[in-house]
């Protein structure tokens, strides 16, 4: 009956465009051929039936964002093809390929030695421990992703925390945090960072370089580890956890796992290899030029080295990655790209600018208030998706830089901390924390003030309007 249940509310999703449509026949607008009312509307009813799944988590996330494409095909927004074209999409594979090279890391061992080192370094004081994985764990999470940091540091933490009889469920919230703080450093960071970036590429605007996101990035990470080393931690839940209790959902520690050491330094180069390239291609033209070495390029010779090297098995390849990311990354694209064609994105932008009266700060500051707030609720990945195309509308409606707009979006969907559904390291540490909904509230209201102040008053500072 259950399965019938939510078979019932993912049919009643695919066929909610047809119900806008004949909303929309009804609604008398004016005729302005940049605009389709009717597909637009039916790509915005989609839209928002897909957030309110979002939010709800009635079916599992994959299952909503699989059923948008193809909400999209069947009411006439799209043809098929282009639908689901997004799942070769190159930022849907840098981020499938970066699952993969984050894995050689752990599974060598090296994620287990950078972990110990930073406790060991602690001296056995609590708070010197918690600087030092917060720290750590931010600079791992620029280049691993913040999701990859924060699954490979938790049977660590969990481990060698507990043993120090330390506050583990506080631990568990400082890793979440900390992760989230790094991966605004590089491109690779955080899925919202390449997902504007796509968005960017598609609407023929420059893209942010590899690096470019750390300008702010850095400022951020800095003031939000000290803010919440000095106050916010404060705030922690206290306890240990119990891995023995039933409502305990994570990782056994394992205090014997047997990684691969023997291929740790050689998982490491070929990360920074990776990594320099990337890095490298935007100021050596022989890379992009002679070689054709993009970034698509440069993650696929990664994850390709690190199997054939044998640093990971391909089963483990394959299991490293998060699918949920990559579903969401190419069944969601597909989404801006209706809203765009249609004219969707032009109305709801027009809607943004005439509530802001041409402001263009008033407009970053509400961009990046719209995007933390529905990124509580729903994935920070879909929700910059959805929001990123309609800051590029606001902004070039108004006759302003949209490199502003997007970077405030990228930023408030990647720093969000008052639930455990906002990003996925928050929602990692859940289980294993034993954590409750109230517990990112209360950790959480401090980091989330800071941050969005500081992405509102930094961000015009670095890229002019």
């Amino acid at each position: 009956m259950k399965g019938l249940f939510k078979s019932f509310f993912v049919l009643l999703f695919i066929i909610a465009g047809a119900a806008v449509l004949f909303a929309a026949d009804s609604v008398t607008t004016p005729a302005k051929p940049a605009i389709d009312y009717t597909k637009a509307w039916i790509s915005i009813g989609i839209l928002a039936v897909a957030f309110i799944f979002f939010m709800t988590e009635w079916v599992r996330l994959e299952a909503t964002a699989l059923a948008v494409p193809v909400a999209l095909v069947i009411t006439g927004v799209l043809p098929a093809e282009q639908a689901f074209k997004d799942f070769a999409n190159n930022w849907t594979l840098i981020f499938l390929f970066m699952f993969m090279m984050g894995e050689a890391l752990f599974r060598t061992g090296f994620a287990d030695k950078v972990g110990r080192w930073a406790v060991a370094k602690g001296k056995g004081r609590e708070k010197l421990v918690m600087a030092n994985i917060m720290i750590v764990a931010a600079l791992l999470s620029s280049v691993l992703s913040n999701t990859g940091t924060t699954v490979c540091f938790l049977p660590i933490v969990l481990g060698v925390v507990s043993l120090a009889g330390f506050n583990t469920r506080g631990f568990m919230m400082a890793l979440a945090f900390a992760t989230s703080f790094g991966g605004t450093l590089t491109l690779i960071g955080t899925p919202p960072n390449g997902v504007v970036n796509g968005v960017m590429s598609k609407a023929g605007i420059p893209a942010f370089g590899f690096f470019e996101f750390a300008l702010i990035g850095i400022p951020i990470a800095v003031i939000g580890i000290i803010s919440f080393l000095t106050v916010g931690i404060k705030f922690l839940p206290k306890g240990q956890v119990d891995t023995n209790a039933e409502d305990y959902s994570g990782p056994k520690v394992e205090e014997n796992f047997k990684y691969r050491t023997e291929k740790m330094w050689l998982a490491v180069g070929l990360f920074v290899f990776v990594i320099v390239i990337m890095a490298a291609g935007d100021y050596i033209p022989f890379i992009k030029k002679t070689l054709h070495i993009n970034l698509l390029v440069a993650a696929a010779l990664g994850a390709t080295l690190v199997i054939t090297t044998k640093c990971i098995t391909w089963k483990e390849a394959t299991a490293a990655v998060s699918w949920q990311t990559i579903f969401l990354f190419a069944c969601m694209f597909p989404m801006s790209t209706a809203l765009e064609k249609t004219g969707g994105v032009l109305m709801i932008a027009q809607s943004m600018n005439s509530i802001v009266a041409g402001s263009p700060m008033a407009l970053l500051a509400g961009m990046v208030l719209v995007t933390v707030l529905l990124t509580q609720f729903a994935s920070n990945t879909a929700t910059t998706l959805i929001v990123a195309p309609i800051a590029i509308a606001s902004a070039q409606g108004m006759g302003v830089n949209p490199a502003p707009i997007l970077m405030g979006v990228a930023m408030g969907a990647s720093l969000c901390f008052l639930t455990p559904i906002a990003t996925p390291p928050n929602t990692i540490v859940l289980g294993p924390g034993q954590l409750k909904f109230i517990d990112y509230i209360k950790a959480g209201w401090l980091p989330q003030l800071i941050t969005t102040i500081l992405v509102i008053v930094l961000v015009p500072l670095i890229w002019k309007f």
